[in-house]
């Protein structure tokens, strides 16, 4: 969560598919609450007066704020077509699964969206917009009106645990990162660590090296983490395998050398020269000694 802050306007962007429909108000809000309720139930022994609480659980943080919309200088433009029903369109339910969702169902959920103003970003659904028209034209056209916004916090879940193995099973935002001039998304990928595979269909970009100048991009927070992370294991499995193969190779020469010694005859020894007359005169065996009489 982020604190507000700087001369930006605030601004809905669409968090369901690439291309959903985003809005920038006219002016930004005068006054902003926010709100976050957490459960306690006691724990104390019967009797005790000791405040013993354990925690149950945390609701959504919720934020509202007021809208003005005003057309009067621009020759009363009705304010209703060229604002409101803009922002109204943003409570228009979705069709799209979520993930795991068979796409025959087709049930609707809320159009998801990343609520941006300044420093301060926070995922959300449109919990109700309470329209109030306060000025019109001598035509009857209303020409100024106030928007009561209530938002309620959504936690994203991310695309990029499944892509790069990670266990978490926790929900967390995303965070949006404009493209500066000339980038590309290879080089987005590589800056917050992320496979460039991973990061273009989380976006919807086809063409990993198109220039991206002004586009908002969202990033999974801790993705960098992740992808370290299952890139580290990944490394670890090769250099194990890797280890294996080259022990076995060694394993093998040496048991080859071993049998080979083994199963190879003994040298035959030279034969040796008689000693006795053994062969009669003239003919002596094979060097025989003659005796001469």
């Amino acid at each position: 969560m982020s604190l507000l802050g700087g001369n930006e306007k605030a601004r809905f962007i669409g968090l369901d598919s690439p291309g959903s429909a985003n809005f920038v108000v006219q002016y930004n809000p005068k006054e902003f609450a926010l709100n976050k309720a957490v459960s306690w139930s006691d724990g104390g022994a019967q009797g005790n007066d000791a405040g013993l609480y354990q925690y149950q659980k945390g609701s959504p943080m919720t934020a509202s704020f007021d809208l003005i919309f005003d057309t009067t200088a621009s020759q009363n433009e009705n304010v209703q077509e060229a604002w409101v029903s803009g922002l109204l369109a943003l409570t228009n339910p979705v069709e799209e699964p979520t993930k795991g969702e068979p796409t025959e169902l087709g049930k609707k959920r809320p159009r998801t969206l990343m609520f941006q103003w300044g420093r301060f970003s926070m995922p959300c659904v449109i919990e109700s917009i309470k329209v109030q028209y306060l000025m019109f034209s001598n035509a009857g056209n209303p020409v100024r009106a106030r928007c009561s916004v209530a938002l309620k916090e959504w936690r994203v879940q991310e695309d990029f645990e499944a892509e790069t193995g990670s266990a978490s099973n926790g929900m967390e935002a995303v965070q949006l990162v404009q493209a500066k001039g000339g980038e590309t998304l290879v080089q987005i990928s590589a800056a917050f660590g992320i496979d460039v595979r991973v990061l273009a269909r989380f976006n919807g970009i086809v063409d990993p090296l198109a220039d991206l100048t002004g586009k908002t991009l969202r990033i999974p927070k801790g993705a960098g983490k992740a992808a370290a992370k299952a890139a580290g294991k990944a490394a670890s499995k090769a250099a194990s395998k890797a280890a294996g193969k080259a022990a076995g190779k060694i394993a093998a020469k040496i048991g080859g050398k071993s049998a080979a010694k083994k199963s190879s005859p003994p040298a035959s020894s030279p034969p040796r020269a008689p000693t006795g007359s053994g062969g009669g005169r003239g003919g002596g065996g094979g060097g025989g000694i003659m005796r001469v009489r």
